[in-house]
């Protein structure tokens, strides 16, 4: 596919992404992913995740990856760097948010 015909869409994530949201997310995200074929989750607004909020996450990149598309982690807030960090998992997820946010030493 072109690339210059893709759609691209930003969602802002804010709140908590949790257990208790996870299946609200779940939906929204599907929604979302079925109308573009590109999106950035923007995810600087995000005050807490858990085990079901990263589980979100990892799952929408994979059925984006399967089905060709691209889901970003953008702009992570402190609660999800924190995270990624503990898990090790920064390194699957880094974006090109979060090199720039290496880069800069923030």
């Amino acid at each position: 596919m072109n690339e210059s015909a893709r759609s691209s869409r930003d969602i802002t994530v804010s709140g908590e992404l949790t257990i208790y949201t996870a299946s609200e997310w779940r939906d929204r995200l599907i929604g979302e992913m079925a109308g573009t074929d590109d999106l950035r989750l923007q995810l600087a607004e995000v005050a807490e995740i858990d085990s079901a909020g990263l589980q979100l996450l990892l799952a929408a990149k994979r059925q984006a990856s399967g089905e060709g598309r691209q889901l970003e982690l953008a702009n992570p807030s402190a609660a999800v760097r924190g995270l990624f960090d503990l898990l090790r998992l920064d390194a699957q997820l880094t974006t090109d948010a979060l090199d720039q946010e290496s880069e800069s030493g923030q």
